[in-house]
């Protein structure tokens, strides 16, 4: 799913792009109302996340409703100003939610999924998911819907979750390059933030499977990983 970042705080902008590229986001940022705008067709976010407080033309409330005449796209208002007539003149453009800085990526997910999660809010499914099946143990695996299924238990995975265990899914019993899963995900992006976000990844991706014991991630120091069904 992708994210319009509009933040003028270059610091927290790169923390908060690291961080939700990490949950699988697509994110575009962009630190001014106005050119946010122009971007705003062409990259067609499913939400948007919105500093109030913008230092150029136009504050967040006016990109917010601006935005709002080109369609319902839901809104995320970040901001220190909490005052009831500031929540007013937010919540008053329709399918909003508000987050007070500072605030922890996990809390922005959570509120990210829920506001997506309302009925009208959710992206569309690809056609022909049904036939993208994958088996992993006694897990299925599809990667247009982004989900794992077990016991009639449905686990979704964020994009980048995703991206990384059909990779591994794709070469089952191969050992998979480190930097091939890095260049194939986040392209040349800078090294240390790639190889905590790839850890990161690994880790969510263990949790995720270990109810079936012989599903094993296995990495390769300084080579790479690959996904392993043991025999019973």
């Amino acid at each position: 799913m992708k994210v319009l970042l509009i933040e003028d705080d270059a610091n927290l902008a790169f923390m908060l792009i690291d961080g939700l590229e990490s949950e699988g986001f697509e994110v575009l940022h962009l630190n001014k109302g106005e050119e946010a705008l122009k971007a705003f067709e062409r990259f067609s976010p499913d939400i948007i996340l919105l500093d109030v407080n913008l230092k150029g033309v136009l504050n967040g409330f006016e990109v917010g409703r601006t935005v709002r005449q080109s369609g319902n796209i839901p809104i995320i208002f970040t901001t220190a100003r909490t005052q009831y007539e500031d929540l007013q003149q937010g919540f008053g453009i329709g399918n909003v939610d508000y987050l007070k800085k500072p605030y922890s990526i996990r809390e922005l997910s959570l509120r990210i999924n829920a506001l997506l999660s309302r009925p009208g809010n959710q992206p569309a499914i690809e056609p022909n998911s049904l036939q993208t099946d994958k088996k992993i143990g006694k897990y299925l695996f599809n990667p247009v819907e982004h989900c794992l299924t077990i016991d009639h238990e449905t686990i979704h995975l964020p994009k980048n979750e995703c991206l990384v265990l059909n990779l591994l899914v794709d070469k089952q019993g191969k050992v998979v390059q480190r930097n091939d899963i890095l260049n194939a995900v986040w392209g040349e992006k800078e090294g240390f933030m790639r190889e905590s976000s790839l850890n990161n990844i690994l880790s969510s991706l263990r949790s995720k499977l270990s109810s079936d014991s012989q599903v094993v991630i296995q990495s390769i120091p300084k080579v790479g990983c690959k996904l392993i069904i043991l025999e019973q």
